[in-house]
Order: structure tokens, then sequence, then C-alpha cells
């Protein structure tokens, strides 16, 4: 059954030029070896990613891999909760969950005690 209100699906090229811009906002990090923005928007869509504003929110939340962002989805993690900034980890530089966990200097279950004790602590 159709709904006749819905929006149309995006074009897979359109989608590709909209993640891309959103990927370009985001600087070099968000673009892996310098990788093009339709490589890299492309690289987005292979995770399962159809909406920019989605692509933005783990972009925000520095996780500039979108296998992880799949991942830490697939595990219940929101972007909001990814973007919050811990010292916790094997280093104690600050930076987000999202971050840390991207370069291995926060565990999973580090991750989960932050995000739950957050969220009981609020």
């Amino acid at each position: 059954m159709t709904n006749d209100n819905a929006a149309p699906p995006t074009p897979p090229a359109a989608l590709i030029r909209l993640i891309g811009e959103t990927l370009r906002r985001h600087g070099g990090d968000a673009l892996p070896g310098g990788a093009s923005p339709d490589t890299a928007a492309q690289a987005w869509l292979d995770a399962g990613f159809t909406d920019a504003e989605e692509v933005d929110d783990w972009l925000a939340a520095r996780c500039f891999a979108p296998r992880q962002a799949a991942a830490l989805e697939l595990l219940g993690f929101t972007p909001e909760q990814a973007a919050r900034r811990t010292r916790a980890g094997i280093t104690d530089y600050e930076e987000t969950i999202a971050f840390k966990l991207s370069r291995g200097d926060l565990s999973l279950e580090e991750a989960r005690r932050i995000i739950t004790s957050d969220f009981w602590n609020s």
C-alpha cells in the first residue's frame, strides 16, 4: 500500500551529494585519507545511513567512521550519548566517547558505564 502523502525517496546521486556536503562541512577528519566527499558519502550509505542529518549528528559526536557509527547505533548508543566528553580511558585527554572508542582509548564497557551513570545521575 502506498502513502500518497509520503515524500518520494531521495535519488542516490542526490543523497550522495547531500551527505558529501555534510562531510565537507566537518572538515578533514570526516574525509579519511583525503577521500573525496562523494567517496566518503558512499561509505556512509554502504553502512546503512540514508539521512544527511543523521550523518551530521554522528559527525558532531566526532564519530568519523561510518561503520563505527552503525555499530554504536546497533548497541543502542545515540549520537548525543556518543558526543559526551570524557577523560576516561587508557589516556586522560578529553574527547568525545565516540572519538575515544574509535582510537581504542576507551573500551565499550567504559563507554556504557559513563552513559549509564550520566543517565541515572541526570
